[in-house]
């Protein structure tokens, strides 16, 4: 059962037993840890000295109101929930503060149905961000402390998702494969002001080029050869909500000019209408691409690319934050524990080594399934080394300092790059597993476009990616 570190901050005794009283009895799926604060600057002192999931605060108080007590939680903690209570004459209060950092707010009398609603959906945003800060890029460079814990990383982050929920202007996330580009998107939205609207994902590298723009702007009933129905857009769906489109780099040079009028005009015109539709929705796009070289060799519009680069993220891989790496373990632990009856509480020093020296070319999507795998077959209460998939368990210090001192590298023999042990066969099994990463690396993960590509044999290719544990989806976009 979830705990929930809950802060109720109102003046008036009976309202916070009352609230509390909700909570504890109408939520059973969650153990509550209440704490209660009669004033802001008592709410204030709480919030810096203990960290809570969730604040429920009344707008009128002594000393300091509640409008106030948000500027300063949230200059102390932009990650801290915080929904204000107020009396109906004091809606625009509230109102206003969501624009400034607050996640809702509850009118009085708080109607029973009302609190619970926007708790568990503050407690879903909340876990949705906690996701973010372990899959997100370290934004500033220059800083250099822990990214995980109390840290001024972790803070950059937080401050900087808690800035782009505040705005309205499209964002542009750039990363590779798996870095987490739809999760920094997801939190966006569901923290923004368009969280009560739909947040529609599209991703344009797998809708073919003639079905493009029916997929964005909808189509009406025979506008085109099999258009036996009207049908609506992406557009339209995600009206006052947010649109996500994923691998924006992979569309196609007319439907990048189309894109870009709607940015313009906030209105399209659905394949085979008369009538121009407005929208109200915001763009988040997202790339692994090279932009700016598309541009030069004309592939990608430079007045798109600006259009949408208002706010660039750029997410570094997994390999280049090496440091996060437990935190991720222990964050994917928890979360897949949910799932299995068997609790594995960490990983042995040895693994954990094995897991900081591997590449990881699928990032952090990669790492999810590898410890869902280690999971399901590790019957010891932490990973062993033993129980990795063979390219992690060979990323080893342990394994390659054996290597090196059970025989003499081949190194020191050839002109080759191989540094294993003299043996042909581990130098065979070696560049084979290398091939075939790197072929489905090439090939974006499609097991046939490999065969063509790489001229090996299908059943050839899936008896080898079965040998070494090799996982054909780590490498999709």
């Amino acid at each position: 059962m979830e705990i929930l570190k809950v802060l109720i901050v109102d003046d008036e005794a009976e309202l916070r037993k009352s609230v509390a009283s909700i909570l504890t009895s109408t939520l059973p799926d969650f153990k509550f840890e209440v704490e209660e604060a009669e004033t802001g600057t008592k709410a204030l002192s709480c919030v810096r000295s203990t960290n809570y999931d969730l604040v429920l605060m009344d707008v009128k108080m002594p000393e300091m109101n509640g409008l106030e007590a948000l500027a300063k939680i949230k200059e102390h903690d932009p990650r801290t929930f915080v929904v204000l209570m107020t009396a109906h004459s004091n809606l625009q209060d509230a109102v206003s503060a969501i624009k400034e950092g607050a996640y809702d707010y509850l009118e009085k009398p708080v109607s029973p149905d009302k609190l619970i609603s926007i708790v568990r959906q503050a407690v879903e945003a909340r876990e949705m961000v906690s996701d973010l800060l372990l899959s997100n890029p370290i934004f500033d460079d220059d800083i250099d402390s822990e990214f995980v814990g109390h840290s001024r990383k972790m803070k950059e982050v937080f401050f900087l998702i808690h800035k782009l929920c505040k705005v309205d202007t499209t964002v542009l996330i750039r990363g590779e494969n798996g870095t987490g580009k739809e999760l920094v998107a997801k939190a966006i939205h569901f923290n923004s002001p368009r969280k009560n609207g739909s947040f529609v994902a599209i991703n344009c590298g797998a809708i073919p080029e003639t079905l493009m723009e029916s997929e964005l702007f909808g189509h009406e009933k025979g506008a085109f050869t099999g258009a036996i129905e009207r049908k609506i857009g992406k557009f339209q769906l995600a009206n006052n909500g947010t649109l996500f489109l994923d691998e924006i780099g992979e569309l196609k040079p007319e439907m990048q000019v189309k894109l870009l009028r709607v940015l313009q005009e906030k209105k399209f015109v659905p394949v085979g209408g008369q009538r121009e539709i407005k929208t109200n929705t915001r763009i988040i796009a997202a790339t692994n691409r090279n932009l700016e070289k598309m541009i030069e060799d004309r592939t990608f519009r430079e007045d798109l690319f600006y259009r949408l680069n208002v706010l660039p993220i750029f997410l570094p891989p997994l390999r280049e934050r090496e440091d996060d790496i437990p935190a991720l373990v222990q964050h994917f632990l928890k979360k897949i524990g949910k799932k299995h009856t068997n609790q594995i509480k960490g990983v042995t020093p040895e693994a954990m080594a094995a897991l900081k020296k591997y590449q990881w070319p699928g990032n952090i999507r990669e790492l999810e399934n590898l410890i869902e795998r280690s999971f399901i077959i590790e019957s010891k209460e932490e990973i062993q080394l033993s129980s990795l998939p063979d390219p992690v368990h060979q990323a080893s210090p342990t394994q390659q300092i054996s290597a090196a001192t059970q025989n003499t590298s081949l190194t020191s023999h050839s002109s080759g790059n191989y540094d294993g042990p003299l043996n042909f066969d581990l130098f065979k099994e070696q560049l084979e597993k290398d091939f075939i990463i790197n072929a489905l690396r090439a090939n974006k993960g499609k097991i046939n476009q490999t065969v063509a590509h790489a001229n090996i044999p299908k059943n050839t290719l899936l008896r080898k990616i079965k040998k070494y544990g090799i996982n054909p989806e780590d490498f999709k976009e």
